[in-house]
Protein backbone atom coordinates (compact mmCIF):
# COMPACT_ATOMS: atom_id res chain seq x y z
CA UNK A 1 0.00 0.00 0.00
CA UNK A 2 1.26 3.48 -0.79
CA UNK A 3 2.49 5.52 2.17
CA UNK A 4 2.00 8.91 0.52
CA UNK A 5 -0.36 11.31 2.26
CA UNK A 6 -3.80 11.31 0.76
CA UNK A 7 -5.65 14.63 0.55
CA UNK A 8 -9.42 14.54 0.18
CA UNK A 9 -10.72 16.00 -3.11
CA UNK A 10 -12.31 19.40 -2.48
CA UNK A 11 -15.67 18.50 -4.06
CA UNK A 12 -15.92 14.94 -2.76
CA UNK A 13 -15.94 15.24 1.03
CA UNK A 14 -18.13 12.22 1.71
CA UNK A 15 -16.42 10.15 -0.94
CA UNK A 16 -13.01 10.92 0.56
CA UNK A 17 -14.08 10.09 4.09
CA UNK A 18 -15.68 6.83 3.01
CA UNK A 19 -12.54 5.85 1.12
CA UNK A 20 -10.34 6.60 4.12
CA UNK A 21 -12.63 4.69 6.48
CA UNK A 22 -12.25 1.69 4.19
CA UNK A 23 -8.46 2.09 4.23
CA UNK A 24 -8.43 2.21 8.04
CA UNK A 25 -10.51 -0.96 8.31
CA UNK A 26 -8.35 -2.72 5.72
CA UNK A 27 -5.12 -1.69 7.45
CA UNK A 28 -6.36 -2.91 10.83
CA UNK A 29 -7.54 -6.19 9.37
CA UNK A 30 -4.30 -6.80 7.48
CA UNK A 31 -1.60 -5.56 9.87
CA UNK A 32 -3.19 -5.59 13.37
CA UNK A 33 -1.25 -2.45 14.43
CA UNK A 34 -0.27 -2.17 18.08
CA UNK A 35 -0.38 1.63 18.29
CA UNK A 36 -2.39 4.48 16.84
CA UNK A 37 0.80 6.02 15.44
CA UNK A 38 1.60 2.85 13.50
CA UNK A 39 -1.94 2.67 12.13
CA UNK A 40 -1.84 6.34 11.07
CA UNK A 41 1.44 5.75 9.26
CA UNK A 42 0.05 2.64 7.58
CA UNK A 43 -2.96 4.53 6.21
CA UNK A 44 -1.07 7.74 5.48
CA UNK A 45 -3.13 10.16 7.59
CA UNK A 46 -2.56 12.21 10.72
CA UNK A 47 -3.18 10.71 14.17
CA UNK A 48 -5.72 13.44 14.85
CA UNK A 49 -7.78 12.53 11.78
CA UNK A 50 -7.35 8.85 12.59
CA UNK A 51 -8.77 9.42 16.08
CA UNK A 52 -11.85 11.02 14.55
CA UNK A 53 -12.35 8.08 12.18
CA UNK A 54 -11.80 5.51 14.92
CA UNK A 55 -14.46 7.14 17.06
CA UNK A 56 -16.93 6.70 14.21
CA UNK A 57 -15.90 3.08 13.59
CA UNK A 58 -16.04 2.22 17.29
CA UNK A 59 -19.44 3.86 17.62
CA UNK A 60 -20.70 1.58 14.83
CA UNK A 61 -18.95 -1.42 16.46
CA UNK A 62 -16.88 -1.94 13.33
CA UNK A 63 -13.64 -1.67 15.32
CA UNK A 64 -13.16 -2.61 18.97
CA UNK A 65 -10.41 -1.70 21.41
CA UNK A 66 -6.92 -2.90 20.47
CA UNK A 67 -7.89 -2.22 16.86
CA UNK A 68 -9.62 -5.50 16.15
CA UNK A 69 -12.03 -5.59 13.22
CA UNK A 70 -15.44 -7.15 13.81
CA UNK A 71 -16.19 -8.62 10.38
CA UNK A 72 -19.93 -8.95 11.00
CA UNK A 73 -20.19 -5.30 12.02
CA UNK A 74 -18.15 -4.18 9.03
CA UNK A 75 -20.47 -6.02 6.66
CA UNK A 76 -23.52 -4.58 8.41
CA UNK A 77 -22.09 -1.07 8.02
CA UNK A 78 -20.64 -1.49 4.54
CA UNK A 79 -22.48 1.55 3.18
CA UNK A 80 -20.53 3.64 5.72
CA UNK A 81 -17.05 2.40 4.86
CA UNK A 82 -17.55 1.75 1.16
CA UNK A 83 -15.54 3.96 -1.23
CA UNK A 84 -18.13 3.11 -3.90
CA UNK A 85 -21.23 4.17 -2.01
CA UNK A 86 -21.06 7.91 -2.58
CA UNK A 87 -23.67 9.16 -5.04
CA UNK A 88 -26.38 6.79 -3.81
CA UNK A 89 -29.54 7.41 -1.88
CA UNK A 90 -30.30 5.49 1.28
CA UNK A 91 -32.34 2.98 -0.72
CA UNK A 92 -29.34 2.20 -2.93
CA UNK A 93 -30.57 4.02 -6.04
CA UNK A 94 -28.48 6.63 -7.82
CA UNK A 95 -29.02 10.25 -6.84
CA UNK A 96 -29.39 13.12 -9.32
CA UNK A 97 -25.66 13.79 -9.41
CA UNK A 98 -24.98 10.21 -10.44
CA UNK A 99 -27.26 10.51 -13.44
CA UNK A 100 -25.39 13.42 -14.98
CA UNK A 101 -23.07 12.85 -17.92
CA UNK A 102 -19.50 12.77 -16.66
CA UNK A 103 -16.90 15.31 -17.74
CA UNK A 104 -13.65 16.70 -16.41
CA UNK A 105 -15.48 18.51 -13.59
CA UNK A 106 -17.53 15.53 -12.40
CA UNK A 107 -16.77 14.61 -8.81
CA UNK A 108 -15.38 11.16 -7.88
CA UNK A 109 -18.71 10.02 -6.43
CA UNK A 110 -20.33 10.51 -9.82
CA UNK A 111 -17.44 8.77 -11.53
CA UNK A 112 -17.75 5.75 -9.25
CA UNK A 113 -21.46 5.48 -10.01
CA UNK A 114 -20.81 5.83 -13.74
CA UNK A 115 -18.29 2.99 -13.60
CA UNK A 116 -20.77 0.81 -11.71
CA UNK A 117 -23.44 1.56 -14.30
CA UNK A 118 -21.07 0.57 -17.11
CA UNK A 119 -20.10 -2.60 -15.24
CA UNK A 120 -23.80 -3.47 -14.93
CA UNK A 121 -24.20 -3.08 -18.69
CA UNK A 122 -21.18 -5.33 -19.28
CA UNK A 123 -22.51 -7.91 -16.86
CA UNK A 124 -25.88 -7.88 -18.63
CA UNK A 125 -24.37 -8.89 -21.96
CA UNK A 126 -21.88 -11.47 -20.62
CA UNK A 127 -24.60 -13.08 -18.49
CA UNK A 128 -26.75 -13.23 -21.63
CA UNK A 129 -23.88 -14.97 -23.44
CA UNK A 130 -23.70 -17.50 -20.61
CA UNK A 131 -27.46 -18.12 -20.82
CA UNK A 132 -27.16 -18.54 -24.60
CA UNK A 133 -24.43 -21.17 -24.12
CA UNK A 134 -26.75 -23.05 -21.77
CA UNK A 135 -29.55 -23.10 -24.33
CA UNK A 136 -27.14 -24.31 -27.00
CA UNK A 137 -25.99 -27.17 -24.75
CA UNK A 138 -29.53 -28.53 -24.36
CA UNK A 139 -30.20 -28.25 -28.09
CA UNK A 140 -32.28 -25.08 -28.04
CA UNK A 141 -31.80 -22.09 -30.32
CA UNK A 142 -30.96 -18.93 -28.33
CA UNK A 143 -32.45 -15.63 -29.43
CA UNK A 144 -28.90 -14.40 -30.02
CA UNK A 145 -25.99 -16.88 -29.97
CA UNK A 146 -23.17 -16.20 -27.53
CA UNK A 147 -20.75 -15.47 -30.39
CA UNK A 148 -23.09 -12.91 -31.93
CA UNK A 149 -22.92 -10.90 -28.69
CA UNK A 150 -19.13 -10.87 -28.51
CA UNK A 151 -18.67 -7.55 -30.31
CA UNK A 152 -21.17 -5.89 -27.96
CA UNK A 153 -19.39 -7.38 -24.95
CA UNK A 154 -16.04 -6.06 -26.22
CA UNK A 155 -17.55 -2.62 -26.79
CA UNK A 156 -18.94 -2.45 -23.26
CA UNK A 157 -15.70 -3.76 -21.80
CA UNK A 158 -13.77 -1.01 -23.60
CA UNK A 159 -16.25 1.57 -22.28
CA UNK A 160 -15.57 0.46 -18.70
CA UNK A 161 -11.80 0.66 -19.15
CA UNK A 162 -12.07 4.08 -20.78
CA UNK A 163 -14.12 5.45 -17.88
CA UNK A 164 -11.73 3.86 -15.37
CA UNK A 165 -8.87 5.70 -17.04
CA UNK A 166 -10.70 8.99 -16.41
CA UNK A 167 -11.56 7.83 -12.88
CA UNK A 168 -7.88 7.22 -12.16
CA UNK A 169 -6.77 10.57 -13.58
CA UNK A 170 -9.38 12.60 -11.68
CA UNK A 171 -9.41 10.80 -8.32
CA UNK A 172 -6.72 11.13 -5.66
CA UNK A 173 -5.25 8.10 -3.95
CA UNK A 174 -6.73 5.65 -2.92
CA UNK A 175 -9.17 6.09 -5.81
CA UNK A 176 -6.57 4.73 -8.21
CA UNK A 177 -6.41 1.49 -6.24
CA UNK A 178 -10.20 1.22 -6.36
CA UNK A 179 -10.07 1.81 -10.12
CA UNK A 180 -7.56 -1.04 -10.50
CA UNK A 181 -9.83 -3.43 -8.61
CA UNK A 182 -12.82 -2.38 -10.71
CA UNK A 183 -10.77 -3.02 -13.86
CA UNK A 184 -10.10 -6.56 -12.62
CA UNK A 185 -13.83 -7.08 -12.11
CA UNK A 186 -14.49 -5.83 -15.65
CA UNK A 187 -11.86 -8.21 -17.03
CA UNK A 188 -13.40 -11.10 -15.11
CA UNK A 189 -16.81 -10.35 -16.60
CA UNK A 190 -15.33 -10.17 -20.09
CA UNK A 191 -13.66 -13.57 -19.55
CA UNK A 192 -17.03 -15.06 -18.57
CA UNK A 193 -18.36 -13.98 -21.96
CA UNK A 194 -15.34 -15.54 -23.69
CA UNK A 195 -15.87 -18.84 -21.83
CA UNK A 196 -19.54 -18.81 -22.84
CA UNK A 197 -18.56 -18.37 -26.49
CA UNK A 198 -16.09 -21.24 -26.14
CA UNK A 199 -18.78 -23.55 -24.73
CA UNK A 200 -21.17 -22.62 -27.53
CA UNK A 201 -18.45 -23.28 -30.14
CA UNK A 202 -17.69 -26.71 -28.64
CA UNK A 203 -21.38 -27.62 -28.64
CA UNK A 204 -21.80 -26.53 -32.26
CA UNK A 205 -18.62 -28.14 -33.57
CA UNK A 206 -18.73 -31.51 -31.81
CA UNK A 207 -22.48 -32.15 -31.91
CA UNK A 208 -22.33 -34.77 -29.14
CA UNK A 209 -25.81 -35.38 -27.75
CA UNK A 210 -26.22 -35.74 -24.01
CA UNK A 211 -29.27 -36.88 -22.10
CA UNK A 212 -30.49 -38.19 -18.81
CA UNK A 213 -28.70 -37.64 -15.54
CA UNK A 214 -25.48 -36.39 -17.17
CA UNK A 215 -27.30 -33.59 -18.97
CA UNK A 216 -29.16 -32.76 -15.76
CA UNK A 217 -25.90 -32.42 -13.83
CA UNK A 218 -24.37 -30.09 -16.42
CA UNK A 219 -27.55 -28.02 -16.41
CA UNK A 220 -27.31 -27.86 -12.61
CA UNK A 221 -23.83 -26.36 -13.00
CA UNK A 222 -25.12 -23.83 -15.52
CA UNK A 223 -27.92 -22.89 -13.12
CA UNK A 224 -25.56 -22.58 -10.16
CA UNK A 225 -23.39 -20.22 -12.20
CA UNK A 226 -26.38 -17.99 -12.93
CA UNK A 227 -27.26 -17.95 -9.23
CA UNK A 228 -23.69 -16.98 -8.33
CA UNK A 229 -23.86 -14.19 -10.90
CA UNK A 230 -27.00 -12.95 -9.15
CA UNK A 231 -25.14 -12.86 -5.83
CA UNK A 232 -22.27 -10.98 -7.47
CA UNK A 233 -24.71 -8.35 -8.73
CA UNK A 234 -26.22 -7.98 -5.26
CA UNK A 235 -22.79 -7.51 -3.69
CA UNK A 236 -21.30 -5.19 -6.29
CA UNK A 237 -24.26 -3.02 -7.25
CA UNK A 238 -26.42 -3.13 -4.10
CA UNK A 239 -23.70 -3.45 -1.43
CA UNK A 240 -25.52 -6.53 -0.07
CA UNK A 241 -22.60 -8.27 1.59
CA UNK A 242 -24.86 -10.88 3.20
CA UNK A 243 -25.14 -12.32 -0.31
CA UNK A 244 -21.52 -13.45 -0.02
CA UNK A 245 -22.52 -16.19 2.44
CA UNK A 246 -25.16 -17.42 -0.02
CA UNK A 247 -22.57 -17.31 -2.80
CA UNK A 248 -20.23 -19.57 -0.81
CA UNK A 249 -23.05 -22.08 -0.24
CA UNK A 250 -23.82 -22.10 -3.96
CA UNK A 251 -20.13 -22.51 -4.80
CA UNK A 252 -19.97 -25.60 -2.59
CA UNK A 253 -22.95 -26.97 -4.50
CA UNK A 254 -21.04 -26.51 -7.76
CA UNK A 255 -18.16 -28.58 -6.39
CA UNK A 256 -20.51 -31.40 -5.40
CA UNK A 257 -22.17 -31.37 -8.83
CA UNK A 258 -18.78 -31.46 -10.54
CA UNK A 259 -17.62 -34.39 -8.41
CA UNK A 260 -20.82 -36.34 -9.14
CA UNK A 261 -20.63 -35.50 -12.83
CA UNK A 262 -17.11 -36.83 -13.30
CA UNK A 263 -18.00 -40.02 -11.48
CA UNK A 264 -20.80 -40.48 -14.01
CA UNK A 265 -18.91 -39.65 -17.21
CA UNK A 266 -16.15 -42.20 -16.60
CA UNK A 267 -18.68 -44.79 -17.78
CA UNK A 268 -19.02 -43.14 -21.21
CA UNK A 269 -16.89 -43.54 -24.31
CA UNK A 270 -13.82 -41.39 -24.92
CA UNK A 271 -15.60 -38.96 -27.24
CA UNK A 272 -18.40 -38.23 -24.76
CA UNK A 273 -15.93 -37.96 -21.87
CA UNK A 274 -13.73 -35.48 -23.74
CA UNK A 275 -16.74 -33.40 -24.75
CA UNK A 276 -18.14 -33.17 -21.23
CA UNK A 277 -14.76 -32.41 -19.67
CA UNK A 278 -14.22 -29.57 -22.15
CA UNK A 279 -17.63 -28.03 -21.50
CA UNK A 280 -17.58 -28.36 -17.72
CA UNK A 281 -14.01 -27.05 -17.35
CA UNK A 282 -15.02 -23.96 -19.31
CA UNK A 283 -18.07 -23.52 -17.06
CA UNK A 284 -15.91 -23.99 -13.99
CA UNK A 285 -13.58 -21.19 -15.07
CA UNK A 286 -16.48 -18.87 -15.92
CA UNK A 287 -17.94 -19.40 -12.45
CA UNK A 288 -14.52 -18.88 -10.88
CA UNK A 289 -14.26 -15.42 -12.42
CA UNK A 290 -17.72 -14.48 -11.13
CA UNK A 291 -16.77 -15.66 -7.63
CA UNK A 292 -13.46 -13.83 -7.76
CA UNK A 293 -15.21 -10.63 -8.87
CA UNK A 294 -17.59 -10.97 -5.91
CA UNK A 295 -14.63 -11.40 -3.57
CA UNK A 296 -13.09 -8.18 -4.88
CA UNK A 297 -16.42 -6.38 -4.53
CA UNK A 298 -16.72 -7.45 -0.88
CA UNK A 299 -13.24 -6.10 -0.24
CA UNK A 300 -14.00 -2.81 -1.99
CA UNK A 301 -17.21 -2.27 -0.06
CA UNK A 302 -16.06 -3.34 3.40
CA UNK A 303 -12.27 -3.18 3.51
CA UNK A 304 -12.28 -6.78 4.76
CA UNK A 305 -10.86 -9.59 2.65
CA UNK A 306 -13.33 -12.52 2.55
CA UNK A 307 -12.30 -16.16 2.47
CA UNK A 308 -10.43 -17.09 -0.69
CA UNK A 309 -12.46 -18.52 -3.55
CA UNK A 310 -12.56 -22.31 -3.77
CA UNK A 311 -13.14 -22.88 -7.49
Amino acid sequence: MSREMWHRPRDAIRQGRDATLAQVVEAIDRTAPETKARLAAEVGISEQYLSELLQELKRDDVVRKAYVVDDAAVYANADTVSPLHAGRRADGSADERSERATDSTTDPGDRAQTVLDLLARLDDVTATQYAAARRSFVGEEPDRPAGALESLANERYSAVLSELKSYTLTTDWPGNRVASDLATIATNLEIVGDRACFVADVVDSQAVATSGVVEERVCDIFEAGETINGHLRSILFECDLAAHDDLIVQEETVHRDLDELFELVTAYDQEMYGYLVTVTRALERAIYYWVHAAEIAVHLHSGVQPDHVLI
